[in-house]
């Protein structure tokens, strides 16, 4: 018996459903049963009563025993507590853990997994951080260091045709965004190379960079 994980439970999902009373059985209850490793167990409250609770009524007064019989009667009801037949030496009882009881305690929702082929990363703000950090915050076309104030999400297909996917934006300096304007990404990084912005191994690294992400293998890592 995991008593942290019982009282737990006992507190955060079954409490707020009983009144005093009921908590007062119910506790003595588990105490001279589960706790006790007993399936069933048998209570005569007539007695048991005087050790639940005091009244609300005269001070320092027992829970009277029609009082008691209600309350259990309201347990049983709710099918916190079963009762399995009554014995000349009391009721016989078998309680519910909140473990036991159907629906008490909800599963923790489990958040599904972000759909990446789903996201927009041009208009979302926190998505657009997400492409900068893909790209190393340089400029995807000519590499110029980038920060999280001079930067641009550029799309690589222009819309209306374009989308927002991650196959289809890049983090670019201001420079380029203006100057590349409706050219393709293809001229813009052969028109860098030509005017010298890019070396040979650059440009060449840069062409098989848009490939691959034309061919959606620059996912943006989730994890940033």
């Amino acid at each position: 018996m995991d008593l942290r994980q019982f009282f737990t439970d006992f507190q955060d999902h079954l409490a707020p459903k009983l009144d005093t009373y009921e908590q007062a059985i119910y506790l003595y209850v588990f105490r001279h049963s589960r706790l006790l490793d007993l399936d069933e167990v048998v209570i005569g409250f007539k007695s048991a009563r005087k050790k639940l609770a005091l009244g609300v009524g005269q001070k320092g007064s027992a829970m009277s025993e029609g009082t008691c019989y209600e309350k259990l009667e309201s347990l049983v009801f709710k099918g916190f507590v079963e009762r399995l037949g009554t014995e000349w030496a009391g009721t016989r009882l078998r309680l519910r853990l909140p473990t036991e009881i159907p629906g008490l305690i909800s599963s923790p929702t489990v958040p599904e997994p972000l759909d990446v082929e789903q996201m927009d990363f041009f208009d979302v703000p926190v998505n657009r951080q997400l492409i900068l950090e893909r790209e190393g915050r340089r400029c995807f076309y000519c590499l110029r260091k980038l920060d999280d104030q001079n930067y641009v999400i550029e799309h690589v297909q222009s819309r209306p045709v374009g989308t927002n996917n991650y196959r289809n934006v890049v983090a670019a300096c201001r420079q380029c965004n203006n100057r590349k304007s409706a050219s393709s990404a293809d001229d813009w990084l052969r028109t860098l190379y030509r005017d010298g912005y890019l070396g040979t191994p650059e440009f060449e690294e840069r062409l098989s960079h848009l490939q691959q992400l034309k061919a959606g293998l620059l996912k943006p890592s989730l994890k940033v």
